[in-house]
């Protein structure tokens, strides 16, 4: 069964995505926080993370180049209010196994089906 970690610091917003993730008949772990991720991403082990880029606390940058110091190498899905140029695009894709991002508000259907494409 494929893994989910769903990061997001938005409770409701967390809590729908992974409802959304469970009836696809995903296994799912969520994190509250770049932190709470990093703690929790080796021991779930997760295939795919869906990542909230404005969160308090760690930038996304950090969390990036803190994921490359475990053991986990899962894909990350952006999921975003920020609109990235085409160099922060490059740079993200570079930085990390980022697959591509979701801009908020979203479809229920294209975040579905952008995870069942990875």
């Amino acid at each position: 069964m494929t893994k989910i970690m769903i990061v997001d610091d938005e409770e409701d917003f967390r809590e729908m995505i992974n409802l959304m993730m469970k009836n696809e008949g995903y296994d799912t772990e969520m994190a509250v926080d770049g932190p709470d991720f990093l703690e929790k991403v080796d021991s779930f082990n997760p295939d795919i993370v869906t990542l909230d880029v404005m969160m308090p606390g760690l930038t996304t940058w950090e969390i990036l180049g803190r994921l490359k110091g475990k053991k986990s190498n899962p894909k990350i899905m952006l999921v975003t209010v920020v609109r990235f140029t085409e160099e922060e695009k490059k740079s993200l894709y570079e930085a990390a196994n980022v697959v591509g991002y979701i801009k908020k508000p979203f479809d229920v259907d294209v975040l579905i089906n952008s995870v069942n494409c990875i």
